[in-house]
Parts: structure tokens; sequence; C-alpha cells
């Protein structure tokens, strides 16, 4: 039967060498799931970035998808949706995922029905972020509110920290967490993934913004200080998880993001964007390495 790591492994590695050794130091109860719904984010994230596909193909293509995934299509459906993935990509790798995809479909039916909904949900609430986005900005070249903003950073990274939180308590329960504090941690996860998404919004704003694409309507540095709140949230996330593989595995984002707005509180905003050394990053994995396994001291638990 077909499993998860039937099309993971070298193809996890070849579309995203850092996340593939994140994967790495996860648990094996959650490995499989996280590997396989990044792998299916990707292949949608492709073809929403394909520059050489016009935007209501891509719309088209991506409505599609998210029928397949939702398990709503027979095989001959899924084919014509794999013909129909047949577009011109700038990278290997990322042809060969949009290949895949019907490879990743059969994987997603060997889960459970807990993991195999979660799937399901998170890919759902991704793909309605990516329509939103090709949607939108065919009509305008700014969002009309902060609330368009959170409902876009929801969409297409908030709801991930739901999903790795919701699959940690199922599959691991209360190693996982302390399951009392299961909805403080599904929020705090929203809000760690939605910080992460704010900080690539205001490091790209200048290309965003040559693109006709202004995800933000209101004062950026507002953002930034925001996106600083919910680093913390985050690294209070993590080190709250309860084995150091997941605290590792889920600490380094954050980090690696509060050096970012660091960098992006000495630029000008908007002008360029700003590129962590190579010497920073080492020192963020030591750092995640120290809080990880300090984390009783610097909780307080």
């Amino acid at each position: 039967m077909m499993k998860a790591t039937d099309v993971t492994g070298d193809l996890l590695k070849a579309v995203s060498r850092s996340f593939y050794l994140t994967i790495r130091f996860l648990p094996q109860e959650m490995r499989p799931a996280v590997a396989l719904g990044y792998m299916l984010a990707r292949a949608t994230d492709t073809v929403a970035d394909n520059a050489s596909a016009s935007p209501e193909l891509r719309i088209h293509v991506l409505q599609r998808m998210a029928d397949a995934i939702s398990g709503n299509m027979n095989e001959a459906d899924i084919q014509d949706v794999s013909r129909e993935l047949n577009l011109e990509v700038e990278h290997e790798a990322e042809a060969i995922l949009l290949q895949e995809f019907p490879r990743c479909l059969l994987a997603l039916e060997t889960f459970d029905e807990v993991q195999k909904a979660l799937i399901r949900k998170v890919l759902a609430t991704i793909i309605r972020g990516q329509l939103w986005d090709l949607t939108f900005f065919s009509q305008r070249d700014t969002v009309d509110s902060d609330e368009e903003t959170r409902r876009y950073t929801y969409c297409v990274a908030g709801c991930v920290g739901e999903f790795w939180t919701e699959l940690g308590y199922a599959t691991m329960q209360g190693r996982f967490c302390n399951p009392e504090r299961s909805e403080v941690m599904v929020q705090a996860g929203i809000r760690y993934g939605q910080g992460l998404q704010l900080i690539n919004i205001l490091r790209d704003m200048q290309e965003d913004e040559a693109r006709g694409r202004h995800y933000l309507c209101s004062d950026a540095h507002k953002w930034l200080n925001r996106a600083a709140s919910y680093m913390n949230d985050g690294i209070d996330y993590c080190l709250r998880l309860g084995t150091f593989r997941l605290r590792f595995a889920s600490i380094l984002p954050a980090l690696l993001g509060k050096k970012t707005i660091e960098l992006l509180r000495v630029s000008t905003l908007g002008t360029g964007k700003v590129k962590i050394k190579r010497r920073v990053v080492y020192g963020c994995l030591l750092r995640a390495i120290f809080l990880c396994l300090r984390r009783k001291q610097s909780l307080g638990i």
C-alpha cells in the first residue's frame, strides 16, 4: 500500500532542504502527516506562484486541486487534474512535485480518519488564502482593512500552527503538551504562524508592491511590533512542548524571525530585503539547543 514516506524523502529534501531537516527532528508520530501536508501545500503554492500561467488558469487549477485533496474526485478526475498540472515551472524539483500530486493523494488515503481530516482541513484553508490572493489582487492593489491582513495571514500560515498543534495532540496526546492547555496552544500556534507570515510580508514589501500587491493598509511599524509579539508567543509555545525533539524542531523559525525583525527595525521598511548571515543562523541553532534544554527554568514550570 502507498505510504507517505514513498513520496517524501528525497523529493522533500529537493524542494526544501531546511524543512527536510526540521521534519527529521520531529517525533515519528507526527512526521508522516506533517511531511505530506507540506508536500501538498508546496504543490498548491507552486501553482499559485506560477507567473507563466494566467491568474484565471491558476485559479481553475487550484480549485481542482482543492477538490482532489478533499476526496471528492474519482480516479479519472484525478488523472485530468494531473494533466492540468503540466505547467511550466522554474525548478525541476517543483515539476517533479506536480507530477507526484496523484501519488500524494494516494498516500493521503493511508492515514487514519483523524489525521486525514486535519490534513484536508489545513490544505483547504491554505488554498482558500491562495485563491483570495489571486482573485483580490486581480481587481485592486491594496487590502482595505487590517482584518483582511489578519485573515490572509491566518489562511496561508496561521492555520499551519493550528494544524501542527491539533495533529500533535491527536498523535501524541499528553506527550505533545499538557491537554489542559490545548485551546491556549492552538491560539498560540496560530499567532506563531501569522507572525512568520507578517515577517515575510514586511521583508518582501518592495517586491510585492512591484507586483501590485500591498498586504498592509496601515503603518508597517505597527505590524512589525505585532510580528515581534507573535514571535515571543511562538517561543513560549515551543518551549511548552513535551519533548526536546518537538521543541527543537519548532523553535528555530521563531529565533530567526526575531533576528529578521531586528534587521528590519534598523533598515528602511520596504526598500529591499534583509538577509541573516550564516554565523547568526549558527548562533540561533546554539540558542535553540540551550533554550530547549532549559525550558523548565525558562518558563518556571
